[in-house]
């Protein structure tokens, strides 16, 4: 176990950054990893993916900068991203940016957690491309105490929504998406790492590979348009064998649901 930071440690802190760039042909396995149709222009995860390339640290180093091994369990949380530019393939990116703020509160499976906000700008010739914004829970095994957060008073939506086809999720693409985020997080590819962090007996699929179901059946109902900016919130894991439905509605709300009803993202895009 390592020890946790106290949050004032951790906020304002700048990551090293560096620079990125994302290969045609990783565009092509990213489409395929998440069952999206092949297109010329990168799919929209990529938003979360480049910046995450260009921070200066691996996913592993960040965490343990953090005071949290891989091996804990860290979770995303929420995920957004706002274009002034569209991503390009093949083209050198440069990432800035660092964590802003961190709060520790009671986590409802891991226990006491750290929220983690880091914001990562990109930017190319010069000129900003996107904001990306990383919300991680980060379990605190260690901490024997935090403030109880509020119950959400969040009310679903009203109004009509328009299902996608629906997914069975399989491992074999979680081992993709892992060479795709350069995350070598265990709980994504070993089923006993999955159970010794409390989170059931399967591999537990990437956050972004969720986000990315919803965001392409999104996208595909609006071809032509833009998408200009989203904003994502993950509120339940989804686990090999599960059936998911990515779900959007008129007014740019989406989400990925499981079969029992349950929404494993929650968002809103728009164009």
């Amino acid at each position: 176990m390592t020890t946790a930071p106290a949050p004032e440690e951790l906020a304002g802190r700048r990551l090293p950054g560096g620079t990125c760039r994302v290969e045609g042909y990783e565009s092509l396995l990213m489409h395929d990893a998440v069952r999206a149709p092949r297109t010329p222009d990168p799919h929209p995860i990529w938003a979360f993916l480049a910046p995450q390339r260009g921070m200066g640290l691996t996913l592993g180093e960040l965490f343990e900068s953090f005071g949290c091994r891989l091996a804990e369990g860290p979770l995303l949380g929420r995920f957004g991203a706002r274009f002034a530019a569209p991503l390009v393939l093949d083209a050198e990116h440069e990432v800035r940016g660092g964590v802003t703020t961190v709060r520790r509160r009671q986590g409802r499976v891991l226990g006491v957690v750290d929220e983690v906000e880091m914001v990562l700008d990109l930017w190319r010739d010069g000129a900003p491309v996107l904001t990306a914004t990383y919300g991680f829970l980060l379990p605190r095994p260690g901490v024997a105490d935090a403030p109880v957060p509020v119950p959400s008073t969040e009310v679903r939506a009203d109004g009509p929504e328009h299902p996608g086809p629906s997914i069975t999720v399989r491992a074999d693409e979680m081992k993709l998406m892992a060479l795709l985020l350069r995350d070598p997080n265990p709980i994504h590819l070993d089923p006993n790492a999955a159970a010794a962090v409390g989170l059931g007996r399967a591999c537990v699929n990437q956050g972004p590979a969720n986000l990315a179901y919803a965001l392409s059946h999104v996208t595909a109902r609006s071809p032509g348009a833009t998408l200009t900016a989203f904003d994502a919130r993950f509120r339940a894991t989804v686990v090999a064998g599960d059936v998911v439905t990515p779900v959007a509605r008129d007014d740019g709300r989406f989400a990925l649901r499981h079969a029992d009803g349950r929404d494993a993202v929650t968002g809103t895009a728009e164009f």
